[in-house]
């Protein structure tokens, strides 16, 4: 997103203050999307509904806060509808908002937010001929309602094209505060699972680069350099907000609990295991609440997060202290900056194995003697993943399990600390392997050994989404190889983990085999580990040799870089689909061979001559088995 279009630009805004009369820190103070700020008061909040009044979030966060947030709530509900039908919907809204102001005695605005908002939109004339799934979610109960316009969220939209940068800011300079309005409502639509103070966020951002790039000599490097770290970290923010609500879903309660505890007891390293259990639980509820589709009450408890937990702080960290001298809409830049707490406990945790009543207290609560020794693991292991973490305290619950059912359960508790170095062993050396790997090979052979590598254990994937996953695999393995040794476990489990959960969401109707499937469904901890162990996948029986499905023409040439890399690979893969038997020798020989004739070919003045040219040559290696 460099730029908007010049066609949406005509004068035609119905926000009521400009962009100009907000303070930054008042929007940023509302992306709440990390561990530290998504901590609500240590005392733990009933699990009842909060009444959110309109009037109540205007006082809370001013009223050209709610103007925005409400433009985003409609573009994420409605992505098909223009600006202006959105600035059209949105004026009919703030009449109503003004009259509440006015008038806060009146039914509709005794009503909470989020209900009132689906009020005025159900009215909308020929609501349902644009989005036919209006007719029945509008008919529901407001909690049913809620639910039903969320799972209607679209998440294709049309493919952004860049416009003319010159004609953009131009528009931009005459109609700020409509080109502003634009950017919130494209990465709303672009972004329908995204928080929607974090879309407001964003699009501050997307529109201080434009004004900074539109005044730059070299307008459009200044556009190229900038967007895309802001793009790639919208698309980051919005991935894990889908990852947890996909655990949320998927999983047992007790997973997403165990997660947050992990990562609750390693940003606050020196808390004690109370004040990180009391955390926890009120992160689960807020992240339960966000899933479900409330967006009101999400963005509320959000809000309300960096007041809370600084009301704890002394039972948290002693680095919050300078943060929470802060005003409210200071502090969230500034906990966001705040590194993880430290923990001085020892690596070994002996008192969780050498105790003499260490059965006997596991016995007695087995949750919570799991959950302490999860606690102690996550924050003396800063470099361990949270899914390491929780792998390792599944390891020790069988460990236990075991143990506790032997005559002798001392000596049998012995094999703990064997377990837990293994544990470190096994991911150091994942991490070395890996990292190693693509430093010989470089990112293009090693982008071609992960599209073997995951080929034979899922043979049956279509060539277009193995090339994706294995392309993916390749630059999370690029980025997080680039950070300090410390760094980079954590970081590769994380982004695998966000990859892996959205392949197996698209799979779960239909599961290419077996493997995968008990590799998805049977243990959120061992998921990524599980893929990475997979063998060859026994049962795979190839279709018939054709060369015709071997597309080796011009279109290979044609297209960005990344396109044509995209479809040789596949090509690739559609020769391995018919000769999966072929040896790494074989395979070797057949990439070498395709990649020559490639390089010449595309370097010829006559690409399809010279691959009509060169293809009997090329299927005769290939067909040599």
């Amino acid at each position: 997103m460099s730029a908007f279009p010049l066609a949406d630009l005509g004068f035609q805004g119905t926000l009521q203050k400009t962009f100009a009369t907000m303070k930054w820190a008042t929007l940023i103070c509302l992306l709440i999307f990390t561990i530290a700020t998504e901590s609500r008061h240590l005392q733990k909040r009933h699990h009842e509904q909060h009444t959110r009044l309109i009037n109540d979030i205007i006082k809370a966060v001013g009223k050209p806060v709610v103007e925005k947030l409400l433009l985003v709530m409609l573009a994420q509900d409605f992505e098909k509808c223009s600006l202006d039908e959105h600035l059209r919907v949105h004026a009919k809204i703030m009449e109503t908002v003004d009259n509440c102001e006015k008038h806060p005695e009146e039914a509709i605005c005794k009503k909470p937010a989020m209900e009132l908002y689906h009020e005025i939109v159900c009215k909308e004339e020929d609501l349902d001929q644009i989005y036919p799934w209006t007719k029945e979610c509008c008919g529901k109960e407001e909690a049913e309602r809620i639910k039903c316009f969320h799972d209607h969220r679209a998440y294709q939209v049309e493919e952004y094209k860049i416009p003319n940068i010159e004609e953009s800011c131009k528009a931009h300079a005459e109609h700020p505060q409509r080109a502003f309005s634009y950017y919130i409502i494209n990465i709303a639509k672009r972004h329908p699972e995204l928080y929607p103070p974090a879309v407001l966020g964003f699009a501050i951002q997307y529109n201080q680069i434009s004004t900074e790039c539109c005044a730059a000599e070299d307008k459009a490097k200044c556009f190229s350099e900038r967007m895309p770290q802001v793009k790639k970290l919208t698309d980051f923010l919005e991935d894990k907000q889908k990852q947890k609500c996909r655990i949320i879903r998927e999983f047992p309660d007790i997973v997403f609990k165990g997660l947050t505890l992990v990562q609750v007891s390693q940003k606050f390293g020196k808390a004690g295991f109370e004040d990180v259990k009391k955390v926890t639980e009120e992160i689960v509820h807020l992240n339960e609440d966000c899933c479900k589709g409330d967006a009101v009450e999400c963005m509320m408890e959000r809000m309300e997060a960096t007041d809370h937990i600084c009301e704890a702080k002394d039972k948290l960290s002693s680095k919050l202290a300078d943060c929470c001298a802060k005003s409210i809409l200071e502090r969230t830049p500034c906990l966001l900056a705040l590194p993880n707490d430290e923990s001085d406990l020892s690596k070994e945790l002996k008192n969780y194995y050498e105790d003499e009543r260490v059965c006997e207290n596991y016995k007695k609560d087995k949750l919570l003697f799991l959950a302490h020794f999860t606690h102690d693991y996550a924050r003396s292991h800063q470099e361990s993943s949270p899914q390491s973490c929780l792998r390792v305290s599944k390891g020790f619950e069988g460990l236990l399990e075991k143990c506790c059912a032997s005559e002798n359960h001392a000596e049998c508790l012995k094999q703990a600390p064997i377990l837990l170095e293994a544990a470190l062993k096994e991911i150091e050396e994942l991490r070395k392997q890996n990292c190693g790997a693509l430093q010989l090979l470089g990112f293009r052979d090693y982008n071609i050994q992960l599209l073997f590598r995951y080929f034979f254990k899922m043979p049956q994937v279509t060539a277009p989404t193995l090339v994706e996953l294995a392309g993916r695999m390749t630059k999370v393995a690029v980025y997080c190889c680039g950070l300090a040794e410390n760094k980079q476990q954590t970081c590769a489990e994380e982004k695998l983990d966000i990859l892996l959960g959205e392949m197996c969401e698209k799979e779960k109707h239909t599961f290419v085999n077996d493997n995968v499937r008990h590799c998805c469904v049977d243990s959120y901890a061992n998921r990524r580990k599980c893929f990475t162990d997979l063998q060859r996948y026994p049962n795979y029986v190839a279709p018939a040799w054709d060369e015709s499905k071997l597309h080796f023409n011009e279109d290979l040439c044609k297209g960005s870089e990344d396109d044509q890399i995209k479809k040789k690979l596949e090509v690739l893969v559609e020769y391995m689909k018919m000769k999966p038997d072929c040896g790494p020798e074989k395979l070797k020989e057949v990439v070498e061979a395709f990649r020559k004739i490639d390089i010449k070919c595309c370097a010829a003045e006559d690409h399809q001559k010279c691959f009509d040219d060169e293809k009997a040559g090329l299927l005769q290696i290939i067909e040599a088995h």
